[in-house]
């Protein structure tokens, strides 16, 4: 499956605003197919294909990401702050000073 069929049975239709993503990754398969040096141009295609949310790191990453656009919260945070309340003690600022 080519890229451009990807990119149709991942989102439908392209929005203007992915397009030039899309376009670049299909040049980047291009440049493969024709015989570019694969570990020279492979991370730019990957790069490509993730900013498109072709991955599926790059779509369990969006899914992680909550409503406001902020990254989900550190594991470790969320327990010492369970941690702190169940103790009755005020939670641990972890950053130096």
């Amino acid at each position: 499956m080519g890229i451009e069929a990807s990119v149709t049975a991942a989102i439908g239709d392209v929005a203007a605003s992915d397009q030039a993503a899309v376009e670049l990754a299909v040049s980047y398969a291009r440049a493969i197919d024709e015989g570019a040096e694969l570990h020279k141009i492979g991370p730019l295609l990957l790069s490509a294909l993730e900013a498109l949310l072709l991955t599926p790191r790059a779509r369990a990453a969006a899914l992680k990401k909550g409503t406001d656009d902020k990254p989900a919260a550190n594991p470790l945070d969320e327990l010492r702050e369970r941690r702190a309340r169940r103790d009755g003690a005020p939670a641990v600022d972890t950053t130096a000073s």
